[in-house]
Parts: C-alpha cells; structure tokens; sequence
C-alpha cells in the first residue's frame, strides 16, 4: 500500500511515517520545527515517538496531527497510527492526589489565642503605664483631688 509514494508497511508508526515525508520533501528537522513553531527538538522527538519527553505530553496527538497537515499526509490515517501505538497517553486518568480537608476550627482557635494575648498585652502595658505616672506626679509633688484630678501641692496654698 503506498500513500503519497510513500511506502506502508505493518510496522509503520505514527513517527517513522513523518520522518519519512519529511525526508522525502526535503525539509530539515528545524526547517519542519519553524514552519510549525514548534521548540526545536520537538520534530526529533515525534519522529522517535518519545512523546513522554515533550513538555506537554498530553497534546502529543495534536503536535502530530499539525505535523502531518504540513507534510500533506493523511490525517484519520497518521492518528489511527498513533493511536494503536499510544493508548496510554490518550487514555491516562489525572493521578488521584490525597488531601486533608482544611482544619478551620484549629486556625480559628490560633486567632482567639492570639488575639486574647494581644489583648493581654495592651492591658498590662496600659497598667504599667498608668502606675508610672502616678509615682512620676508623686515625685513632682502632685496629689489627686476627688474626681481623679491630679494637682501640684504648691498651686493648692
């Protein structure tokens, strides 16, 4: 069976059918990259078949495909090739990732905590504070009057 003059064989792959139309048509791997603006080494490794190696192997299937529309081949022929040969990347299930529901009632808790010596804090520090003028005035010989006014003892004679 030949396709394009191509010959076909059973042992055909997706890859070995584009190096050889590639090859056939004259193009360098890295004049066939620039035309599909492909990275450089993609070219060699769709016509290895090493599709594990592309960033992306998931999008294999469609570097394959624009890489077969450039040539002219066949496209339901060429993916029919890499679809026998790449079951797996075409059927791969996401990887199951276990994860922990999120603890919202211990980060919760850590805030209360925090925030409850937080408050602690400002407290003492508004205690201290207020201990300290009072022995300052003393000192200054200030007095308090009824009502919490503070006085110099001089200014009362």
């Amino acid at each position: 069976m030949t396709e394009g003059g191509l010959q076909l064989d059973a042992f055909a792959t997706a890859g070995t059918l584009l190096k050889n139309a590639r090859e056939k048509q004259g193009l360098t791997a890295r004049e066939a990259a620039d035309q599909l603006h492909f990275m450089p080494d993609y070219v060699d490794i769709l016509e290895r078949g090493d599709y594990e190696s592309l960033r992306s192997p998931q999008f294999a299937r469609a570097y394959v495909k624009a890489y077969g529309r450039l040539l002219g081949l066949d496209e339901p022929h060429l993916l029919s090739l890499f679809d026998a040969c790449n079951t797996q990347l075409t059927k791969r299930e996401k990887p199951r990732i276990e994860t922990r529901p999120l603890q919202l009632q211990r980060t919760g808790l850590g805030v209360v905590i925090g925030l409850g010596v937080l408050l602690l804090l400002v407290v003492g520090l508004w205690w201290w504070g207020q201990g300290r003028n009072e022995t300052t005035a003393t000192r200054e010989g200030a007095v308090r009057l009824p009502g919490g006014a503070m006085t110099r003892i001089g200014a009362l004679q």
